[in-house]
């Protein structure tokens, strides 16, 4: 794997995007809270997701990087990731919010509650050491879809084997580019899927 292409995959699998992808795999699921929803209505759902956990936490984010409060997107350090971070358990958490007052539930609320713990974790983790949020992110997706499996009798192989394919393209391309160490690959990925099993199991 080259160095442009991992940054490339790494760009494309952001882990600000991956609340996107779970909705758009979610409405592809054809679950009854699905099927409930108009055809249109899903769509418009999936467009104010983007713009609540991307759009809009990645235009802060780039005012701090203008405002010198960050060095770069990337945010290598640890240091950096902390106002970041913020930022993003926010959105994550008004887009859960906004989904409990909604006809929106279920997979949806519990992915994104999910989503705001694990940024949450993060922010304390980074005071101890990095871990990969883009394995965390689809970690937890892979454990979304996995507890909602298990849970819900679905059979969702196919799927699973395919975000496990893209987790792991992911992970070599995030040691490709030497920003993390396979230490803090694997522990995000662990952690993402397990906060993720868990949640599923309390309800």
């Amino acid at each position: 794997m080259t160095h442009r292409l991992a940054k490339i995959i790494s760009i494309i699998f952001h882990p600000l995007l991956v609340p996107t992808y779970a909705l758009l795999l979610l409405i592809n699921l054809q679950t009854h809270t699905i099927l409930a929803l108009p055809v249109n209505y899903r769509y418009i759902i999936v467009v104010m997701v983007f713009l609540a956990t991307f759009v809009i936490p990645s235009i802060i984010i780039f005012i701090l990087l203008k405002a010198g409060k960050i060095k770069s997107l990337e945010m290598h350090s640890r240091q950096e990731r902390i106002l970041p971070m913020i930022i993003i358990s926010v959105s994550f958490y008004v887009t859960y919010y906004l989904f409990k007052q909604t006809a929106v539930s279920g997979l949806m609320s519990l992915f994104m509650i999910g989503a705001t713990i694990l940024a949450l974790l993060s922010l304390i983790i980074n005071y101890i050491t990095k871990i990969s949020l883009h394995m965390m992110a689809w970690g937890g997706l892979f454990g979304t879809f996995l507890g909602f499996a298990i849970n819900f009798h679905y059979n969702l192989t196919s799927l699973l084997f395919i975000i496990i394919l893209i987790t792991g393209t992911i992970g070599a391309a995030r040691l490709r580019l030497n920003v993390h160490t396979p230490a803090q690959v694997y522990s995000g990925f662990l952690l993402g899927t397990t906060v993720m099993i868990l949640i599923f199991y309390m309800i």
